[in-house]
């Protein structure tokens, strides 16, 4: 990079990193992601067993069959002895119990009946009464099970079913390819109005007495390109501890979020550069800031079937469609993301990718700076790009 557009560079980087806007919105945004994680630790904290008391007359082996029947149904129940009916239910008023037996015909609830809970309560206590009975009639122990406990079946599948890990992956790439849409759309609409501005104010035409007007293009995409970057980074680290705080799973999402980290700058860098250039020749071509909204529209529109392209890689990434949009630049950042992070995406493919969004982007470059250089001095209306394109072949 020559010291001009390193300098180009570093004035518009300096001149969007000082906005007060940017700074507040990425402070929220940095600011919401860090907190989320703890917020939803202590949303999810492990309330402990489930308290239940015992009062009145049970069947023998109540306690056992009780625990037997939570064990089935995957609880964790801790039994509580009473012997007051009145300290029982002021327990129950006062959180202390969740449930309470009341003999071999009364459950007691603080508010509403918990039918789980109420399931296992009352099978654990029918259990009981029916092993006592059939104790009575001289039923032996294997002969008891057989009468009371259901058969157990082994069971299998035919397909593998969604892991946490698949579910994990599936979240990171909606939330990447949210992140990219966005990111690549915002700095690449910064970079076109960086340009109507210096057109507008004529700055451009101090600036365009020292140096080329490509390096004027780059340079202004280098920079606001690399405050894009900072922000991804600051919003990836953020979600990465928030990720490390949180652990609603039995997998390694800060592993998964390391992934996911790397594919979002590498596909940043790629779509921003690819996009930023025609953003930045399109600034060129007007001087009024209300003709940047229908200009901006040409971008957005190609853009957005990727967005959708990308959703529909979530669902499928393997499918015809994505697997053919992720290999065509103007889709490739997005949809190509999508599929790395919810699948084991082959080498070569991600590869071939790179290179053509590579390839394309160098003549995008070319294209747009002959379009800046055609259109940046002419004022007033709006400048179509076949006449910017002739007036930089007749320079």
């Amino acid at each position: 990079m020559s010291s001009q557009i390193f300098e180009l560079a570093r004035r518009d980087f300096v001149q969007r990193a000082k906005s007060k806007a940017f700074l507040m919105s990425m402070a929220l945004t940095v600011g919401i992601v860090l907190i989320i994680g703890p917020l939803i630790s202590l949303a999810d904290r492990d309330p402990g067993p489930t308290q239940v008391g015992l009062l009145g007359e049970l069947p023998a082996g109540a306690v056992g069959s009780i625990q037997g029947q939570a064990d089935l149904l995957d609880m964790d129940i801790e039994l509580q002895t009473y012997y007051e009916l009145e300290s029982a239910e002021q327990a129950v008023i006062d959180g202390d119990l969740d449930a309470l037996v009341n003999g071999s015909d009364e459950l007691v609830f603080r508010e509403e009946v918990q039918l789980r809970l109420a399931t296992v309560l009352t099978g654990g206590i029918a259990n009981a009464e029916r092993k006592a009975i059939a104790e009575e009639m001289g039923l032996s122990l294997q002969e008891v099970d057989t009468l009371l406990y259901p058969v157990v079946f082994d069971q299998r599948t035919l397909e593998p079913s969604e892991t946490d890990e698949d579910q994990a992956k599936e979240f990171a790439a909606i939330i990447g390819l949210m992140l990219l849409y966005i990111s690549i759309l915002m700095f690449g609409q910064f970079v076109m109005m960086g340009v109507m501005e210096e057109k507008q104010t004529r700055v451009v035409e101090v600036v365009l007495s020292r140096v080329k007007p490509t390096q004027v293009l780059i340079g202004k995409v280098v920079g606001i390109g690399l405050l894009g970057l900072i922000q991804i980074v600051a919003l990836g680290g953020a979600v990465l501890f928030t990720l490390s705080v949180v652990d609603l799973m039995d997998i390694d999402l800060t592993g998964i979020g390391l992934k996911v980290f790397g594919l979002l700058i590498l596909w940043y860098l790629l779509g921003y550069t690819f996009y930023s250039f025609m953003y930045g020749a399109l600034g060129a071509t007007i001087s009024r800031q209300e003709d940047m909204q229908g200009v901006a529209m040409l971008p957005v529109l190609l853009i957005l079937p990727g967005f959708f392209l990308g959703q529909m890689a979530l669902i499928n990434p393997e499918g015809w469609l994505p697997r053919v949009a992720s290999f065509i630049p103007i889709w490739s950042p997005m949809v190509m993301a999508v599929r790395s992070i919810a699948s084991d995406v082959p080498i070569w493919e991600v590869t071939l990718a790179i290179a053509l969004v590579g390839v394309t982007t160098y003549g995008l470059v070319r294209f747009g700076g002959r379009i800046y250089r055609g259109a940046i001095l002419h004022t007033g209306s709006k400048t179509k790009l076949r006449a910017a394109w002739r007036s930089a072949t007749s320079e």
